[in-house]
């Protein structure tokens, strides 16, 4: 069983050269994949706001549909992160695309305050959990059940939520998706640097970069849309 044990440790610590150019590698990635979602949702506020509207916004099957696209496409590169990795970054890419379809929406319903806000704490939150995944000597292997059964427990719970909406249960949704996220990331970041030193010296490790920064990419961008729906029933959503 693999459970948590509070009492466990490991020295996880050691990082070398290879593993710096690793995981500056992985977060070179991570980091366009966010821009590219950033750009792709201010053009879908400007021009295709409506279009946006009609796809998503209310519509039962087109939420499905997107969702299902999103994990067809992790599907897709988790097959090509060591067969073909230029595959499964131009992967990576179109799913930031897909992303920005939620973003550019986000924009045209929260204040631009309310936007800057959120990705301030995003990023602080997920730095200071990514920091606490390279550096910490205790053993987060065990939580992974933990956050993949959280996980689960949020997407049925969102999905019933478009059926009978309820904002208050969007609300517990958000706060309990920003605990959820900021734990993967410091399990995720950990994981990688395992992940790293079974395969370095193996193979080309630029597969599991772009597999890593999918991970994280997915961390930042749930933190970040969850701590925009708390700002905006703060009252940081447009009139």
């Amino acid at each position: 069983m693999d459970n948590f044990n509070i009492n466990t440790r490991r020295d996880v610590t050691g990082v070398d050269e290879g593993m710096r150019a690793f995981f500056k590698q992985t977060y070179t990635f991570m980091g366009i994949a966010v821009l590219v979602t950033a750009i792709t949702g201010f053009i879908v506020q400007k021009f295709f706001l409506e279009q946006a509207i009609a796809l998503l916004a209310g519509n039962f099957i087109g939420a499905l549909a997107l969702i299902g696209i999103q994990m067809l496409i992790i599907t897709m590169i988790g097959r090509s992160t060591f067969k073909n990795p230029a595959r499964a970054f131009g992967l990576l890419m179109a799913f930031a695309v897909v992303e920005g379809l939620t973003f550019g929406l986000l924009l045209a319903i929260y204040t631009g305050a309310s936007v800057v806000m959120a990705f301030v704490s995003a990023s602080a939150v997920f730095g200071g959990m990514a920091l606490y995944g390279v550096f910490t000597k205790r053993d987060l292997t065990g939580m992974r059940s933990i956050l993949f059964g959280a996980l689960i427990g949020i997407i049925v719970a969102s999905v019933v939520n478009m059926i009978f909406y309820s904002g208050i249960v969007s609300l517990l949704l958000s706060i309990v998706s920003v605990v959820v996220f900021a734990l993967y990331t410091a399990y995720d970041n950990q994981n990688l640097k395992i992940m790293y030193s079974q395969f370095a010296g193996q193979a080309d490790t630029t597969g599991l970069a772009v597999n890593g920064a999918l991970r994280l990419y997915l961390d930042f961008v749930n933190l970040f849309f969850a701590l925009i729906r708390i700002f905006g029933v703060a009252g940081g959503s447009r009139d």
